[in-house]
């Protein structure tokens, strides 16, 4: 099993952690070995709940600091004020537990859930033809990115609608619909996701006609490219499949060329628009180097 599918069964864990070190916190008149384990649990939960889950936001950094500093400073103080402590019963062992959990699961989701630990793709290369890649249309039609040869073309290749930051990525692009427009660029959202899950996103986003939603089917095109990410989507999310893909975007030229790539190996840290929109309206000549972080 892929190890990052225990994400929301953590997240819930270190919730009610959370809610019971504060609990306990009131009930002890801020117990210090209570308020170090308040520290360790609260950042993370608070942070996705309140920042990302939102969809709002399309990036953060890339090791998020602040939830390390503040959730090592809870563990320490628990650390300290267990040592200090007259006895160690299981109260003190379980807000040491708490802490403990804390600090781990933010270290784990800096560390391990965050990065895919992808390799640069050998099909996504500056000044290269991008290979053919099968696609299908939202009525179930097939096509191809042979097709869109003739235009300047970016594809933004997400996880699914589940995923805030994918949410709030698509919004920042269609943001800039008349800017893309004049610069004559066509966009493909793409996922795996379903045609059914494309189509609600298509009618929350109602997105203009240089726009469109395409589903790859069995993963195919990222199996292509080398971007797909089997068994990467958490557990939780019914009616979407397990396997996903890494958030890729492509930028192409009117023949197919690639002009533009950046294959993050964070999935928090996303390109800003404004890096394409610039390699779109200079030119192929522009841009010598794919991004790989």
């Amino acid at each position: 099993m892929n190890i990052k599918k225990i994400f929301i069964p953590w997240m819930l864990l270190s919730v009610i952690a959370s809610i019971a070190s504060a609990v306990q916190v009131y009930r002890t008149g801020a117990d210090l070995l209570w308020v170090g384990a308040l520290l360790a649990a609260l950042p993370l939960p608070a942070y996705l709940m309140f920042y990302i889950m939102p969809g709002k936001v399309a990036r953060t950094a890339p090791r998020v600091p602040v939830l390390q500093v503040l959730s090592a400073a809870g563990f320490v103080t628990a650390i300290y004020a267990f040592t200090q402590a007259a006895s160690s019963g299981l109260e003190s062992i379980a807000a040491l537990a708490v802490a403990t959990n804390g600090v781990a699961f933010v270290q784990w989701f800096v560390w391990v859930f965050s990065s895919y630990g992808r390799e640069k793709s050998t099909e996504i290369v500056n000044g290269q033809v991008l290979a053919d890649l099968p696609l299908t249309k939202l009525d179930g039609s097939a096509t191809s990115t042979a097709s869109f040869k003739g235009s300047k073309t970016l594809l933004v290749f997400f996880r699914a609608n589940w995923c805030p930051l994918c949410m709030a990525q698509l919004k920042e692009v269609a943001d800039r619909a008349a800017r893309l427009a004049k610069a004559g660029v066509q966009v493909k959202f793409i996922s795996n996701q379903g045609i059914e899950n494309h189509k609600k996103l298509a009618e929350k986003m109602d997105l203009p006609a240089h726009f469109e939603i395409l589903q790859d089917d069995d993963l195919k095109a990222a199996r292509r490219l080398h971007i797909e990410d089997i068994g990467g989507a958490p557990v939780g999310y019914s009616g979407f499949p397990s396997d996903t893909v890494m958030a890729t975007v492509i930028a192409l030229d009117e023949h197919g060329v690639v002009i533009f790539g950046d294959e993050t190996d964070n999935y928090r840290v996303r390109p800003h628009p404004d890096t394409f929109f610039h390699i779109f309206e200079m030119g192929a000549e522009g841009q010598t180097a794919n991004t790989f972080a």
